[in-house]
This record gives structure tokens, C-alpha cells and sequence, in this order.
């Protein structure tokens, strides 16, 4: 398996990104001494991701497109059902206790309704509610744009028929299925039932478009005559009405037997949704190489390659839905800060059953503290160095003058000694080796601060030493370039040797 260091990002930090690129890199180079292949950091394709994404979950975004504008992903129920029963692997506690209370969780149960016209990829619609009371006066279901069975909405509409009829699971009755911008993706299925006599989203929708307004629930005692007829829309309870067997029951009682009737017959079931939202995972960017089809009427990216050619900017946590990032020993590494959105978009992503297999393990997560401070002019090798050695990764960093400047002096003399060629042959030294085991041993607890301050001081005493060992100035080198990336004289093989041997 090979090993994948993935850094994310938080675009409102700058240098908290960062500071968790050069992290990403330090595990990789890590990995590299230790004998395993990596795999990449990018997405292959940013378009070809959200693609593929469109065709196994959903994306959202505006009908018209504008500069920094998201484009939104909505996790399936079945990748919340996984991430929200953490049957997706265990994962670090420290970014799994933050998921549990970023996700909703909403009791009720999902009520299926067959298509009249099934086709192979969809026979039926599922709606998820709370309050199933006044189903028997359900008049239609909505959709939203982006749904399956939808074509979208054309311009400047906020609702239009998909010429498609679904069964009610109760009566049997035919339902149109229409499309409505209201409809949110991110609740329940992306679907819902619309029962204008009892809710005033409904009832507005309805009469916009012109559906009938009937009545499932009403006052207990309500009389009959003309003079009492119920006015929408009626909610909070009462009895059942115009429902066949189960009039005169109360609300709750009612609602006991849709379900079990509709259950006997395999079309419903109690259910808990987890709600996760929707997460950015790309923005529209007119500066960027990337393209994708923007399909206006569905609100969505095209999968087919029709549509508008719109340049985008994408998130890292698209590389969750490259094959490499699916099957790699990945670790991510991820500013603290979007612990609840980025992070969490790429584990649903990474739990998403049409994207491919799932990964075989949850993926080792370390989250990093926000860096506090400027850049003021810092060149990048220095900025890099000190964000990363500056503090243990999980604390913030102030970044100040101290830093920066043992950052500055430490690639100074780095490049003093392996610019020199005056060296003494033979094998480290048992100070030298001492250390080194003492700075492998910290990287592995990723105490990057302790080891940095080991390879400072080893620094120090070879620069001392007018013709250091040969052997000692190896152990150094592998270490300088697993802890900063840095050069040296040495060949890999050496540097590998030297890093096995602490």
C-alpha cells in the first residue's frame, strides 16, 4: 500500500496551511526513508472529481454562475449512515468526537413511493419526514434540481413538473413529481412530500403551481357543515379525516398506523437521518486552469460534458475521490479549524459507496494549530522552517523574531556545511548517533519541535568541528533533509542508511 500524506487547507489562514503542507511533506520524506512508495497529493483531474462525484452523490451551486461562487457537495444518506455510525473505520478521536457533534441527527422514518413508469436506475422515490400524520392528503412530491428524476429549472423559474408520477405508499393514488428550488438536497433524501393542507411552505408551492389542497387532520369536535370547513394550514394535531379506517384517531395514533400499514407492505420504515449539510469543494474562479460544464438548469456539474464551460478552484479533500487517496495508507494533515467541514467532507467523500471501494482503513489524522503572526517580507525557505519547527503541531504558533531568526541562522550554516569538502573519514560518533536516535524517536511522536532542536544543536557542533567526520555529517544530512527538506553532498542511499541506522 503506498503512503499518502494529503495537507488541506483553510483559505481564511494562509499560514496555517502552511504550516500543514511543510507537515505533509516531513511525513512524506518520513515514509521515503522508510522504505514505502508514495502515492500523489493531487486529484488527477479536478473536473473529472466532480464529475464523478456528480454521478454517485450531489452537487449544488447558483443557476448562474459568478467569480468565487461554491459549488457544494451533499454527502448520500448511505455516506452519512457509514460516517455517522462510524462503521468507516476508526478514526482518531480527536477529529471523531468533532464529527459527532457536527452531525444532526433527526428521528422519523422514510416512506417509499413507486414510480409509475420505473426505469433501471430508479423504480421509486423515497421521502424522509417527522411528522407523517397527515400523509393520506399528500398531493405531490418535490424534488430539487439536481435530483435524478429532475431536469432542472429553466430560467428564472422556481419550480417546474418533471412529467413523472409516483404511487402513494397509503391510497395508491398517482402523485406528479415536480421540481422546486425549495427543496433541500442535504435534508433526508432530496425529497419531500407536499402536503399543502397542512404545512405553509406547501400550501404557498401548491398555489403557485396549481395543486389541489386537501385535509388528513382536524379539530377534534370540528362540525361538518359548510360553515366550519377547515382553513390551511392546519397543523399542531388533532384527528383523523377523510382517511378511511383511521378516522377519528387522534394525530399520534394515526401516524402509528400509516406506518405500519405502509411497512407491511415494504414501503416504509423507521429511520434516523443524519444530517451532515453540505460542504464547498470548489469555487467558480476565472483565473484557474481548470474546467468543468455547469449545467444552469440542474444547478450542478454536468457529467456528460454539456453545459456552460466554467473555470473552477477546487478543495484537497477532492483527491478523496482518486483511486490512489481510496487505497493509500493516507494521512491527512488538516488545520484544526475545519475539523467540521473540510475534514468532514473528505471522510464522507472517502465513505461515498459509488466512488469505488471503500478504503480499508480510517486514515491517520493530525490536526494543526493556527499560526499567529506575518510573513513581513520572510523568505520562503525561512517561513517554512519556522512554521513547521517553531511548535509541537497541535499547539498554536505565535511566529515571532525567535523563529525566524534561528530558522534563518540554521539554513545559513546548513549550507556552510555542506558547501565545505573539509571532513575526516569514519563513522559517526556515538554523541552523533546518540542524537539521532533521540530525533527519530521525536519525529515519530511527530515532536517536531524536540527534533529540530537536536538537529540544532548537532548543527552547531559539527560547524565547531573544523574537519567533522565523515560518518557524522551523513547522520546530519539524512536528518536536515527529513526534518526541512534540505540538501546535502550525500547520495539517497547513504542518507537512507544513515536514517535506518539511528
Amino acid at each position: 500500500m503506498n503512503h499518502l500524506a494529503l495537507p488541506l487547507s483553510d483559505p481564511q489562514a494562509p499560514l496555517t496551511t502552511l504550516r500543514c503542507q511543510v507537515l505533509a511533506g516531513l511525513l512524506d520524506r518520513i515514509a521515503v526513508r522508510d522504505g514505502l512508495s508514495l502515492a500523489t497529493h493531487d486529484p488527477a483531474d479536478p473536473a473529472a472529481a466532480l464529475a464523478r462525484i456528480t454521478t454517485a452523490a450531489a452537487l449544488t451551486g447558483p443557476d448562474e454562475p459568478s467569480e468565487r461562487e461554491e459549488i457544494r457537495y451533499v454527502p448520500t444518506p448511505a455516506a452519512r449512515d457509514l460516517v455517522g455510525s462510524e462503521q468507516d473505520g476508526t478514526w482518531p478521536q480527536s477529529s471523531a468526537s468533532r464529527h459527532r457533534k457536527a452531525l444532526r441527527r433527526t428521528t422519523g422514518a422514510v416512506f417509499t413511493f413507486p414510480l409509475e413508469d420505473p426505469k433501471p436506475a430508479q423504480d421509486a422515490l423515497q421521502v424522509f419526514t417527522t411528522d407523517w400524520s397527515p400523509t393520506p392528503a399528500g398531493c405531490a412530491v418535490a424534488v430539487h434540481p439536481g435530483h435524478p428524476l429532475s431536469d432542472g429549472l429553466p430560467a428564472g423559474h422556481t419550480s417546474a413538473f418533471t412529467g413523472r408520477y409516483c404511487r402513494h405508499p397509503l391510497t395508491g393514488d398517482l402523485l406528479p413529481v415536480w421540481t422546486a428550488s425549495w427543496v433541500a438536497p442535504e435534508f433526508g433524501t432530496g425529497a419531500v412530500l407536499v402536503n399543502p393542507g397542512h404545512d405553509p411552505t406547501d400550501l404557498a408551492f401548491a398555489r403557485e403551481v396549481g395543486l389541489p389542497v386537501r385535509f388528513a387532520l382536524a379539530p377534534a369536535g370540528r362540525e361538518e357543515d359548510p360553515e366550519h370547513w377547515p382553513s390551511p394550514p392546519l397543523t399542531g394535531g388533532g384527528r383523523a379525516v377523510r382517511t378511511g379506517t383511521t378516522d377519528g384517531l387522534d394525530a399520534t395514533a394515526a401516524q402509528a398506523q400509516y406506518l405500519q400499514t405502509a411497512a407491511s407492505r415494504g414501503l416504509a420504515d423507521k429511520h434516523t437521518d443524519v444530517g451532515a449539510g453540505s460542504f464547498a469543494v470548489a469555487v467558480f474562479a476565472p483565473d484557474s486552469p481548470h474546467t468543468v460544464h455547469w449545467d444552469r438548469r440542474r444547478r450542478t456539474v454536468s457529467a456528460t460534458g454539456h453545459g456552460v464551460p466554467v473555470r473552477v478552484s477546487s478543495s484537497a479533500a477532492l483527491a478523496a475521490v482518486e483511486p490512489t487517496a481510496r487505497q493509500a495508507d493516507l494521512c491527512v494533515v488538516a488545520p484544526s479549524s475545519v475539523a467540521e467541514s473540510e475534514l468532514l467532507a473528505l471522510r464522507l467523500l472517502l465513505a461515498e459507496p459509488h466512488l469505488g471501494p471503500l478504503p480499508r482503513q480510517a486514515p491517520d489524522v493530525v490536526l494543526v494549530g493556527p499560526v499567529a503572526g506575518h510573513e513581513d517580507g520572510l523568505a520562503r525557505d525561512i517561513l517554512e522552517l519556522a512554521v513547521l519547527t517553531g511548535a509541537d503541531p497541535r499547539e498554536t504558533l505565535s511566529l515571532k523574531a525567535q523563529q525566524t531568526e534561528t530558522a534563518q541562522r540554521f539554513l545559513r550554516t546548513h549550507a556552510e556545511l555542506v558547501g565545505s569538502t573539509e571532513e575526516t573519514a569514519g563513522e559517526a560518533d556515538k554523541a552523533t548517533l546518540k542524537a539521532a536516535v533521540q530525533m527519530k524517536s521525536a519525529l515519530r511522536q511527530r515532536n517536531i519541535k524536540l527534533a529540530f532542536t537536536h538537529l540544532y544543536r548537532m548543527q552547531k557542533s559539527l560547524a565547531k568541528s573544523q574537519a567533522p567526520l565523515s560518518g557524522a555529517l551523513t547522520v546530519y544530512e539524512a536528518f536536515a533533509h527529513v526534518l526541512a527538506g534540505l540538501p546535502g553532498r550525500r547520495t539517497d542511499a547513504q542518507l537512507t542508511r544513515a536514517w535506518q541506522l539511528a
